[in-house]
């Protein structure tokens, strides 16, 4: 955890907005309370490489805007990993549980890493998915998409898809 949270304090404020760091270390302590957990199971006598903390690769935190007007969000792309039980461990071939934080309000989806396209004045948040989640088994990726709704200031979507 002191890795990533050194991270965090090391990274240019205009990565993300500071009103959302507080809800960023939330959700990092989190996996880093469960990384924690695994090394306290290891058994006697069995060798840790290195002691366990939990770290993300560099282009897992970043902002995207999402609205024509220029508002921003964070995005954690929570593909963390833990010296004792592996690299993206909370991952799988259905993406990363994936977390949009706005104005300290955080959303979350399980996915890939989430990106915007601006059409006619409209920006569109693009949430890459894969498999099971495109109705198929082959790995082809499909999109789900939303739009920040600023009269309700929240995502809109079909079928609630960011809680």
């Amino acid at each position: 955890m002191r890795i990533l949270l050194t991270i965090l304090l090391i990274l240019p404020t205009h990565i993300f907005a500071a009103s959302n760091a507080e809800t960023v270390n939330q959700i990092v302590a989190k996996y880093s309370a469960q990384c924690d957990a695994k090394q306290d199971a290891v058994e006697y006598g069995e060798v840790i490489p290195e002691a366990a903390s939990l770290s993300v690769s560099d282009d897992s935190l970043y902002e995207i805007q999402i609205t024509a007007e220029g508002k921003k969000a964070t995005v954690l792309f929570a593909d963390f990993s833990c010296p004792t039980i592996g690299a993206s461990s909370w991952c799988g071939s259905s993406g990363c549980e994936v977390y949009i934080i706005v104005d300290r309000v955080s959303y979350q989806t399980r996915g890939w890493k989430p990106f915007t396209v601006t059409e006619s004045e409209e920006v569109f948040v693009m949430l890459p998915r894969s498999g099971g989640a495109c109705g198929t088994h082959n790995g082809a990726p499909c999109y789900a998409v939303t739009v920040w709704d600023e009269s309700e200031n929240t995502f809109n979507s079909i079928g609630g898809l960011l809680r």
